[in-house]
C-alpha cells in the first residue's frame, strides 16, 4: 500500500491531531480524554471511545507501519489494564463487544480475547436469543447485538454469532428500508435509525461469510451485506451519499463505525471481479466511503474536523469531542483501505 497516497496523507493528518490534542501520558500509561482541556467533561475517560481508539490505531499500523504508533499503543493498553483494575471489562455488553473487537484486530491470540468473548457468549438471554445491552437491560440493541456477532464468529463460538445475526436480522430489520433498527426494549421496537447499526449489520454477514461451511452459507451471508450496502446507499441518496449525523458526545462515532464496515464490504466484493452484481455492491460501499472521506477533509479546520459533513468545523461545542475527532479518523482510515479499488 502506497504510504504517500493523499488517502494515506489526509489520514496520517487526522492521526496527529487526535494523538496531539487528546492522548495524554501519565508516566508510563496513556489514555485520551473526551474533549481538549479547558472544556467541561474534558477529563472524562469513556471505555468505549477508547476501544475505537485502539481500533483505529492498529488501521492506522496496518495502512502505515511506526514504532513510535507500536510504543504508544502499549501504552494505551497499560493505560486500559489501569483504568479498569485488569479486567478490561464493563457491565455495558456493547462496550465489551467493541473492546474484543479492537482486540481480535491486534492479535487473535490475545490471551484477553477468549475470556471477554466468553462474556459475551454467556451473556446471551435464551429466552430473548440476544445479548442484552448492560447487565440487567430489558434493552436488546443491535449496538450489542452487532459487534459481540462479529467478535464470536472470530472466535470458538460462531454458532452464537449466527444465532446473533439471525435474531437482528428477524426482529431489527425495517420491512420498508432494509435497515436495522435501533434495538426492543419490553417487547416494543425501538424504530430509531442510526449509522453505526448498519455498519455493524454489514460487518457480522461478512464475518459470518469469511467462515460458512459451505458455498450456500457464504452466499446467504453476502447477500445480507450487500442488501445492507445497498439500503445505505438508498437512505443517504438524498444528501449526496452523506451519512446522517449523530452529533457529539456518543453519536460522534456512529458514522466512522459505518465507515470502517463499508470499507470491508467494499474489498470483500471487490475481490470477485468477474460477478457483476459484487462488483456493484464494491462500488456503492466505496463510493460512500470515499464521499464522506472527502466531505469531512473539505470542512476541516484548523485541525478539527465537524461532527457532520454537510459544514465546516468549528473550533467549539460538539466538534471538539474526541469521538467526533476519532469518528473522523475512522473514515479516513476506511478511506485508505478502498482508495485502491478498481470496481468499474
Amino acid at each position: 500500500m502506497d504510504a504517500t497516497s493523499p488517502a494515506q496523507a489526509r489520514a496520517l493528518s487526522a492521526e496527529s491531531a487526535v494523538v496531539r490534542r487528546y492522548v495524554h501520558r501519565y508516566g508510563p500509561f496513556a489514555w485520551a480524554h473526551a474533549a481538549t482541556p479547558g472544556v467541561e467533561g474534558s477529563r472524562t475517560w469513556h471505555y468505549w471511545w477508547h476501544a475505537h481508539l485502539i481500533h483505529v490505531f492498529h488501521d492506522a499500523e496496518q495502512h502505515r507501519p511506526d514504532p513510535r504508533r507500536r510504543r504508544l499503543l502499549r501504552a494505551l493498553h497499560r493505560g486500559v489494564t489501569l483504568r479498569t483494575l485488569g479486567r478490561w471489562t464493563t457491565p455495558f455488553y456493547d462496550d465489551v463487544a467493541w473492546m474484543t473487537l479492537a482486540l481480535q484486530h491486534e492479535d487473535l491470540n490475545d490471551r484477553r480475547i477468549d475470556r471477554l468473548v466468553r462474556r459475551l457468549d454467556e451473556a446471551v438471554d435464551p429466552a430473548v436469543g440476544a445479548l442484552p445491552w448492560a447487565v440487567g437491560s430489558a434493552l436488546y440493541n443491535a449496538p450489542a447485538n452487532g459487534p459481540a456477532a462479529i467478535a464470536l464468529a472470530r472466535s470458538a463460538h460462531r454458532g452464537s454469532a449466527i444465532d446473533l445475526d439471525a435474531w437482528v436480522a428477524a426482529t431489527l430489520d425495517d420491512p420498508i428500508t432494509g435497515l436495522v433498527r435501533d434495538g426492543v426494549e419490553d417487547g416494543i421496537v425501538r424504530p430509531e435509525l442510526w449509522t453505526y447499526n448498519q455498519g455493524v449489520a454489514i460487518g457480522s454477514a461478512l464475518a459470518l461469510a469469511e467462515g460458512a461451511p459451505d458455498a450456500d452459507a457464504r452466499e446467504a451471508h453476502e447477500a445480507r451485506a450487500a442488501s445492507l450496502v445497498h439500503a445505505v446507499a438508498r437512505w443517504c441518496a438524498a444528501e449526496g451519499g452523506l451519512f446522517l449525523s449523530a452529533g457529539g458526545g456518543d453519536g460522534g462515532l456512529f458514522a466512522g463505525i459505518l465507515a470502517r464496515y463499508l470499507a470491508e464490504a467494499a474489498v470483500w466484493f471487490a475481490d470477485d471481479g468477474a460477478n457483476d452484481e459484487h462488483r456493484a455492491t464494491s462500488r456503492a460501499a466505496r463510493d460512500l466511503v470515499h464521499r464522506n472521506a472527502d466531505a469531512l477533509w473539505n470542512g476541516r479546520r484548523a485541525g478539527l474536523f465537524a461532527a457532520d459533513p454537510r459544514r465546516a468545523a468549528r473550533a467549539a461545542g460538539e466538534d471538539l469531542d474526541l469521538s467526533v475527532q476519532l469518528g473522523a479518523w475512522i473514515t479516513l482510515e476506511a478511506d485508505v483501505a478502498v482508495s485502491g479499488l478498481v470496481t468499474s
